[in-house]
């Protein structure tokens, strides 16, 4: 036994059997005792075989299922099957312990004190960047956080009219207001916004009362659709034509002429302050 278990016969009192899984395709090698009928290496080969072979429960079964599984306590409830850590919140007003897992790399014990932490910041981390990123055609430096502030600035290029990304950063106590563009010509702040979630509506109340003398501009969807309606086969560059209007005259970029700059200025102006004096403003 001795010298049998030394060339592994044998595991500890136990004679080790060798056997080839018996799916097709597998022809991994493991090891069991020889009273064992195992015949696949794993429950994933197993059940890959077996199952061909059933057929699903019929309803009856299904319900039999349910009803015998009613009140039945999980045992896995309160146990903790993956290895956590202890980790603190970032947040300074909460520090509060929280249990999480090491590759997540959580830093805040919940999204409220998250918010309350990063919200400050320019632009959040936690805003939706629908492709970000630099657009060369427009500037080699410029970090645009969508296609619809980068489109907005094609536009305004297009048009002729001056624009600033990012210019100013406004305090609103608990936390900072960074507009999205600010036309100098029209002395106008600029916020492009798919739609107006419940911390974005906060924070242009507070905008709006602490400054009521700042011009500001909320461009909505409703407002975004309509400008891609008009100009985006105009543009070239335009981002993601997936409007889902068609444009009454389309024309081939490269045909039409890029239009003077003093009549565009004052047009966009106009629409513009239409889209200010809109109800959904």
């Amino acid at each position: 036994m001795k010298e049998s278990w030394k060339e592994g016969v044998y595991n500890f009192h136990y004679k080790i059997d060798k056997r080839i899984c018996a799916r097709e395709g597998c022809g991994k090698i493991f090891e069991v005792t020889p009273s064992d009928p195992k015949i696949y290496c794993s429950q994933n080969c197993s059940a890959s075989v077996n199952n061909k072979k059933r057929s699903p429960y019929s309803l009856e079964t299904r319900l039999k299922i349910s009803s015998s599984l009613k009140g039945t306590k999980s045992p896995f409830r309160g146990v903790i099957k993956v290895p956590r850590i202890k980790t603190v919140c970032a947040n300074s007003r909460c520090k509060k312990a929280f249990l999480a897992e090491r590759w997540i790399g959580r830093k805040f014990c919940s999204n409220k004190c998250a918010m309350k932490a990063i919200g400050g910041k320019p632009t959040s981390p936690k805003a939706a960047r629908g492709k970000a990123g630099i657009r060369k055609d427009i500037s080699k430096t410029i970090y645009f956080y969508s296609r619809w502030e980068a489109n907005i600035v094609r536009l305004f290029n297009y048009l002729g009219i001056e624009w600033v990304y990012q210019p100013k950063t406004f305090d609103l106590g608990s936390q900072n207001y960074t507009p999205d563009f600010y036309l100098p010509e029209h002395n106008i702040y600029l916020e492009v916004k798919n739609f107006l979630w419940k911390y974005s509506k906060i924070r242009d109340r507070k905008f709006r009362k602490l400054y009521p003398d700042i011009n500001l501009i909320l461009l909505l969807k409703k407002d975004y659709l309509r400008i891609e309606n008009k100009y985006s086969y105009f543009i070239k560059n335009w981002e993601y034509k997936n409007s889902p209007f068609r444009a009454e005259n389309i024309t081939i970029v490269g045909q039409v002429p890029k239009r003077s700059k003093g009549t565009d200025c004052k047009s966009v102006a106009l629409v513009l302050q239409r889209f200010e004096s809109s109800p959904a403003h």
